[in-house]
Order: C-alpha cells, then sequence, then structure tokens
C-alpha cells in the first residue's frame, strides 16, 4: 500500500474558507451523501467506458471512489497530506488486469472520475459560497490536493495493474480465461482442446453461477466464504466437475457439469448467488453463463440474495436484460418442433395464439379466423400433442414463444 506525505504550499486559508472546507468535508463523510457522490461519479465513469459497465465490476468501482475520495476529504484542509489509497483501489485495478482491460482503460476511469469530482465540488462550491473571493480561495485550496493525491494514487494502481497482469499472463488462469472468453463469444474452439486448457468437459451439461462477498466480508475471509458457497451449490445442481474463475476481489464464475434443478442451496449469508439453467454443450456453457449474467442483474437490481434464473426469465425477457439467445432458448424449450418453419407448424401455431388470446373458446377463436370451433380444437389437441403437456400447463411462457415466433419468424425446418 502507497503511503506518502507531500508539503503543500499554499498561503493560509482565511477562517471562512478554512470553516467551509471543514463543513464540507464533515458532510461528505455521511454515508447517504458519499453514496450519491460516489454514484454520480461512476455513472459518468461507467457512461464514458461501457467496456466496464458490469455488475461486480461496478462493485469494485465504487468501492474504489469511495475509498479515493475519503482520503481526498480527510487532506481537505491539512497543510501536509497523507497519500494512502484505501486497499479497494488496488482491488480495482488487479480486477480490471484479470479481466483483461488493457492500462489505457483503467487510467481512463481515473481521468473521467476526476473530472466528475471536480464538477460535483465546483458545483457545490459555487452554490454554497456566495462570497467570489473566498470561493475562490476554496478552490485554488482544494484542486492541487485531489491532483496530488491522484497523480500519486495512479503511479500505485499502474504499479499493481502492470504486476497483476504479468502474473495473469503467466500462468494457467491466463489459458483458463482466454478458453472462457473464446467460448462466450462464440468463437470456433475444439472441445478437447478447450476442456485441457480448462481442467473441465465442455461436452455435458452445464449450469452457471455467479457468486460474490457481501462487502462486509473480511477480505481474508473472501475466498474461504466463496468456496464453501461454490460447492454448495455445486452439490445442489447435482455436480461432477465443477469450473472456478475469480472475476474480481469478491467474486467468482462457475460452472458444474450438472443438471438437477435445485432447491435455493443452503449458501453462508455472507455470500449472493445469480443461477443459471441447464444446457448442454459448448451453446449450454454460453447460455447458462448468459442466464447466470441475467439473474445476476436482477440481483443487482432487487438486492436479493439467491435469485435463478428460471424464477425471473420472464422478467428478464421483459426488461431485455435476457441476453441475445433469450428469446431463442425460451422458444425451444417452449415450443420444440411447433417453432420449425412449415406450413402445417404456422397454421398450429396461429390457431394456438387465437385460442389463448380468446381465453380458450374454442368458437371466439373460430370466428376470429374463420375456422369451424371443432377445426380450432383439433388443432388445439394437434399442439398439445407437440408440446407434450396442455397448451393452458405452461400458458404464459408458451404464450409469449409463439408471440416471439409470430414477430421474428421461425427457425429452420
Amino acid at each position: 500500500m502507497s503511503l506518502r506525505t507531500k508539503p503543500v504550499v499554499v498561503t493560509a486559508l482565511s477562517p471562512p474558507a478554512r470553516r467551509w472546507l471543514a463543513e464540507f468535508a464533515r458532510a461528505g463523510e455521511n454515508e447517504q451523501a458519499l453514496d450519491t457522490m460516489v454514484r454520480d461519479v461512476d455513472d459518468a465513469i461507467v457512461a464514458a467506458l461501457p467496456e466496464i459497465d458490469e455488475p461486480l465490476l461496478r462493485a469494485e468501482l465504487d468501492a474504489s471512489t469511495r475509498a479515493h475520495w475519503r482520503g481526498v476529504l480527510g487532506n481537505a484542509t491539512r497543510e501536509t497530506i497523507t497519500i494512502r489509497p484505501g486497499e479497494e483501489t488496488h482491488d480495482l485495478a488487479r480486477t480490471m488486469a484479470r479481466r483483461g482491460h488493457e492500462l489505457r482503460v483503467l487510467l481512463a476511469v481515473y481521468r473521467v472520475g476526476q473530472s466528475a469530482a471536480w464538477e460535483l465540488f465546483t458545483t457545490t462550491a459555487a452554490a454554497e459560497i456566495p462570497d467570489a473571493e473566498v470561493r475562490s480561495e476554496v478552490l485554488l485550496h482544494f484542486w492541487p490536493r485531489t491532483t496530488q493525491w491522484l497523480d500519486v494514487s495512479i503511479e500505485a494502481m499502474i504499479g499493481t495493474f502492470v504486476a497483476e497482469r504479468e502474473q495473469w499472463q503467466r500462468g494457467a488462469l491466463a489459458r483458463q480465461a482466454a478458453t472462457v472468453e473464446a467460448l462466450l463469444s462464440g468463437q470456433d474452439v475444439d472441445p478437447a482442446d478447450a476442456s485441457a486448457a480448462l481442467g473441465y468437459p465442455v461436452n455435458p451439461v452445464h449450469t452457471a453461477y455467479t457468486l460474490w462477498a457481501d462487502e462486509g466480508v473480511l477480505d481474508a475471509d473472501v475466498q474461504r466464504h466463496l468456496e464453501r458457497a461454490g460447492l454448495a451449490v455445486h452439490r445442489a445442481v447435482g455436480g461432477e466437475h465443477r469450473l472456478a474463475l475469480r472475476t474480481g476481489a469478491r467474486s467468482l464464475r462457475c460452472w458444474s457439469t450438472g443438471s438437477t434443478v435445485p432447491d435455493p442451496p443452503d449458501l453462508p449469508p455472507t455470500v449472493r448467488c445469480a443461477l443459471g439453467t441447464a444446457h448442454p454443450g459448448i451453446d449450454g456453457f454460453r447460455t447458462s453463463a448468459a442466464e447466470s449474467a441475467a439473474a445476476l442483474e436482477v440481483a443487482q437490481r432487487t438486492g436479493r440474495r439467491i435469485v435463478a434464473y428460471r424464477d425471473v426469465e420472464l422478467a428478464c425477457l421483459a426488461h431485455g436484460i435476457a441476453g441475445p439467445t433469450g428469446a431463442d432458448t425460451l422458444i425451444r424449450r417452449e415450443l420444440g418442433d411447433l417453432a420449425a418453419a412449415t406450413d402445417s407448424a404456422a397454421r398450429l401455431r396461429e390457431t394456438a395464439l387465437a385460442y389463448l388470446g380468446a381465453g380458450g373458446d374454442a368458437k371466439a377463436a373460430g370466428e376470429s379466423l374463420i375456422l369451424h370451433p371443432n377445426t380450432v380444437r383439433y388443432r388445439i389437441r394437434q399442439v398439445e400433442q407437440l408440446l407434450g403437456h396442455s397448451i393452458d400447463e405452461r400458458r404464459v411462457y408458451v404464450e409469449l414463444a409463439l408471440h416471439a415466433v409470430k414477430t421474428f419468424g421461425a427457425g429452420p425446418a
């Protein structure tokens, strides 16, 4: 951890300027005010750098910004400033290195963050200090402190980032991470090569899940809590093989070769979980991971500890966070051969939608389609044979899948 003490050459602050800065620093330590400041600054960072707009990385960004701002506020009125970036700031640098981000992205985080924080500070000063001379004195006093803090911090973060990147690139973790990225991005990957690189078979059925530890867990205990939670989920899905990758200082991304639909797993109360559903092969590895990511977003938005995608699938589709294959997965699972691009399947889908839209009234559906009610009933029996169950059994899911095919078209026959 970096520690530097530097004298700052400034004239003595006038009493009004010192009082305002001291009060500003005290107010900034209020948790609600600090949360607002961190949110505003990090919203600006993510807007400028959408490649880091991911819930778990955002949590580490928030922690880093909070630590930096507390450090700056702690030096607001001192003649000599002590620059000691918190461990949270190093965690962010390490995580960005492990995620494969370039150094320029980390530097851009600091550049955009400094600009956003300074804008918030100057706006507050303009609103609260009517005396132009006092306001100018405050700005001239505060600016070199923030600049020196960030200069030293950036130097320290570059060192942390480079050291982590070098270690990451040398090890097996790099090969694992690169293989996972290739699988998730849809690259043409040989299954045998991928399985060897991961130490995990990619051909069976996979269930993906993301685990992350609460902020209250001590850094020294995080890995133990995550590992305990990972094994609990692995057992719950009936897993045989398991792959676990660190995605941040307090998070794991995992896959297990298991397809059991679990009850909520027995996790430590300090760990949260976003669980995908089971899918086979390389495509399933990717699909379940996308579902876990959607469940993670639901968990971040709602504060729920455990979110299974199967419980929130419709909400994810409605909110557009189910990923690019979410609707296709729903269609394949719910409709099967009924989604075929054939005239006969299209007639059955049209009849099914009319029947469901009429509340299960064959006569009303027949009137809308200009068909005899018995013809409607016959087609619905055909639909149910293809579905493998009554059309009412999973009505909401079936109807949504039918609407999706009607709007975007059917797959190949």
